[in-house]
């Protein structure tokens, strides 16, 4: 991180710099403002003594507007401070400098300004997926819902956008890692939203004793699969239009075979996953001796009440 240091005191602002660098900081001192900036000349942080700029301190301030603007200066009244937050300043120092005070500022706001950054990455990626995918707008349901979706991916980047329309936060759990009788008793706060994926994982009687127990709770659930399940509050978007666009880049007839056997294959057994898939037990051994895949016979749950 590069800092430049506005200081006519240039024992002050060398005693600023040695600390600085010692903490890893890359810095240029400056006695005035006569500093001529460019896309390769930029700095992160401005330190800018009040002594030099005075009267123009809020035109200096916005000469460095894409920078986080710290101003030392020996007083400080409201209308001088007033002024300078109006400019673009982020904060300020009192003379005589408590260095540590200084760095501690210094590394709130690069954290701060690293965060914003990262915040604002994830908003235009999200709206860039959102853009490209066409995700249907999520309906004002009240929760708990269900996601029935044809694909993880297009009921997470669902539930994503149901979460930043609704201002509201995640905590993510899903039924692949957890048992989910461990989650019968949950109990989330109004601004809070658990999302429940994998569904589609666990039994039918278990899936129905997990939504009758959370039904009162702010709870989003996805369920990717086309198998049947009742409830009230169910939005289906493996219909949509993007449907396919949602899941993915098209794959090989043979492709989708072999994700669809390797990822049901341990939770159905033979004779209810070649019914599913309309193939026969026959056909099932050959294509799964075909693609490579090992049954997993300890994972398999012979019957889904």
């Amino acid at each position: 991180m590069k800092i430049l240091i506005i200081e006519n005191d240039i024992y002050l602002a060398q005693s600023i710099s040695n600390k600085l660098e010692d903490r890893g900081y890359e810095c240029v001192i400056s006695k005035d403002l006569n500093l001529k900036l460019d896309k390769n000349n930029a700095f992160d942080i401005v330190l800018m003594s009040y002594d030099i700029c005075q009267g123009s301190c809020t035109n200096a301030i916005k000469q460095f507007k894409e920078s986080i603007i710290i101003v030392m200066i020996k007083y400080i009244n409201d209308d001088t401070v007033t002024k300078m937050f109006k400019a673009g300043m982020h904060d300020y120092v009192i003379k005589p400098i408590i260095v540590d005070e200084l760095i501690r500022k210094i590394e709130h706001y690069r954290e701060f300004d690293r965060l914003q950054k990262e915040v604002v990455f994830y908003r235009n990626y999200f709206e860039f997926i959102e853009g490209i995918l066409n995700t249907p707008f999520p309906f004002t349901y009240n929760l708990p819902l269900i996601i029935r979706s044809s694909s993880q991916r297009s009921a997470d980047i669902y539930a994503m956008r149901y979460a930043r329309l609704k201002n509201i936060h995640f905590n993510f759990l899903s039924l692949k890692e957890v048992d989910w009788k461990s989650i019968l008793n949950i109990n989330n706060n109004v601004n809070e939203i658990v999302y429940l994926t994998g569904l589609e994982q666990i039994k039918k009687s278990e899936r129905n004793e997990l939504i009758d127990k959370l039904h009162k709770q702010n709870v989003l659930f996805s369920f990717v699969s086309q198998e049947e399940i009742t409830f009230s509050n169910i939005v289906d978007i493996s219909v949509a239009k993007s449907c396919m666009d949602m899941g993915g880049e098209i794959m090989p007839i043979r492709d989708y075979e072999k994700m669809m056997i390797a990822k049901y294959e341990g939770l159905y057994s033979d004779i209810e996953l070649a019914k599913e898939l309309g193939i026969s037990r026959k056909s099932l051994w050959e294509k799964r001796k075909r693609y490579g895949i090992v049954k997993q016979r300890k994972s398999v749950k012979q019957s889904r009440a």
